[in-house]
C-alpha cells in the first residue's frame, strides 16, 4: 500500500491520504507527489488525511509544511484531518496545530 494517495478534485477539494510512516526514507517522494497534485489541480481546498499515519518524523512534518505552502501558492485553504494521537502530539509540540486547522 502506498504511503500517499491523491484523490481527484471534487467540489474544489483535493484530499490527500497519508499512511504508515512518513519519514526521511520517503519524505522527498511524498513531498513531490503532494506539491505536484496541488499545483496541477489548483483546488480551492487541500485536506491531508492523517488517520492512518503511524509515525511522523521532522521530514514528515516538513512534508505538511510544504503542502501548506503549495496550497497557499494556489490560493487554497489547507487543513490536516484526523491525526492519530501520537501525530497530534507531535504537531502540538511543534506549535503547528492552528496552522494546520487543528487548534
Amino acid at each position: 500500500m502506498d504511503v500517499v494517495s491523491v484523490g481527484t478534485v471534487t467540489d474544489g477539494l483535493l484530499e490527500v491520504v497519508l499512511r504508515g510512516d512518513i519519514d526521511f526514507t520517503n519524505a522527498a517522494w511524498v513531498r513531490k507527489t503532494v506539491a505536484s497534485a496541488v499545483i496541477d489541480e489548483r483546488p480551492s481546498v487541500v485536506r491531508i488525511e492523517m488517520g492512518e499515519v503511524a509515525f511522523l518524523d521532522s521530514s514528515g512534518i516538513g512534508v505538511l509544511v510544504d503542502a501548506m505552502k503549495a496550497s497557499t501558492e494556489v490560493g487554497a485553504a489547507f487543513s490536516v484531518g484526523h491525526p492519530t494521537p501520537r501525530v497530534f502530539d507531535q504537531l502540538r509540540i511543534t506549535g503547528l496545530l492552528t496552522a494546520f486547522g487543528l487548534g
